[in-house]
């Protein structure tokens, strides 16, 4: 049986390997050729600086890396991803020890709940996931849109933000609670100071900062999404205080999202959204955003029957690096 170890910086070459090994046979099914995979050290590093103590890899008796986790914590909110075993050990018992140790770890650092998302297509990881306990919560659409010609300057009251302060990131966690109890977003903006990946864009009212959306504009690829990732700016977080916004400014500051990825002379846009937030989602579609792909949410642990909280609420994020 394989050991399974923390992850470290040194072996993310490694984890390229293990990709490769996991995930090309399925990769060419889905989109019909061969896929290049690029290296994914900068995305690597943003996982392991997110949660050091929450990636974990498995070695075979030879020490080589055969399968590896990473673990990611908003607050009380936990879920792990990118996944991936080689295929000799996929169907073993290897699979479920780094998901137990993810699970592990996200309880003691006090999640009380822990979700994933999977691809629908993959019945080894449905498998995987239903056996040790998870169940299905919601669908994870990631919606894409062809960018409009347009105006290439933000709004007065949207500014870009690319290395957050100690301010800044205190207002994300105020309006990340307002969301749901115990649930944080500063701890991912805050990967801007040292990963320079993206930007974030703060939305003013009443010259407060009641909403944020974390920008992601980098060429190397997140696993395969989205398929045009050089040309595409990713909303990686878009969150609005509930009881100071409604549709209107969500509209705006997406709106503002949009006008970000213009000015970088990127071409599309994507942004996750869970089907339980069906207000926003349907003002998405309004504004010509199609489903990109989706995936099911699956959930474990929780202390009730798990809802969002406010579904009436802006809030555009995913259970997924």
């Amino acid at each position: 049986m394989p050991s399974i170890v923390p992850m470290t910086a040194d072996r993310f070459a490694a984890m390229d390997k293990i990709d490769v090994e996991a995930w090309s046979n399925w990769a060419t099914k889905k989109f019909g050729r061969a896929i290049q995979f690029p290296s994914k050290a900068l995305v690597y590093g943003t996982y392991l600086d997110g949660d050091p103590e929450g990636g974990f890899v498995a070695l075979d008796d030879s020490g080589r890396p055969v399968g590896y986790i990473f673990s990611r914590t908003f607050g009380k909110v936990g879920f792990f991803g990118p996944f991936g075993v080689v295929p000799n050990y996929q169907g073993t018992a290897v699979g479920k020890a780094l998901v137990r140790a993810t699970i592990d770890y996200m309880e003691r650092s006090g999640c009380t709940t822990i979700g994933l998302e999977t691809m629908p297509e993959t019945a080894y990881n449905l498998g995987l996931y239903t056996k040790l306990g998870f169940r299905l919560f919601t669908l994870t659409l990631r919606l894409q849109k062809t960018i409009p010609v347009g105006a290439k300057n933000l709004p007065n009251n949207v500014k870009a933000v690319g290395e957050p302060t100690d301010k800044l990131l205190d207002q994300i966690h105020r309006i990340s609670e307002t969301l749901e109890d115990g649930l944080d977003f500063s701890k991912e903006v805050a990967l801007l100071r040292k990963y320079r990946i993206g930007t974030c864009l703060t939305y003013e009212k009443g010259s407060q900062v009641c909403g944020f959306a974390l920008c992601y504009a980098f060429n190397e690829t997140v696993g395969l999404y989205p398929a045009s990732d050089a040309q595409n700016v990713r909303v990686r977080i878009l969150a609005m205080d509930v009881q100071r916004c409604g549709q209107e400014d969500g509209i705006a500051l997406i709106g503002a999202c949009e006008t970000y990825a213009r000015s970088l002379n990127r071409t599309t846009i994507t942004v996750p959204v869970y089907a339980e937030y069906n207000s926003i989602l349907m003002r998405l579609y309004s504004l010509g955003y199609r489903v990109h792909d989706d995936y099911p949410s699956l959930i474990k642990l929780a202390l009730r029957d798990y809802h969002v909280p406010h579904p009436e609420a802006i809030c555009l994020s995913e259970w997924a690096g």
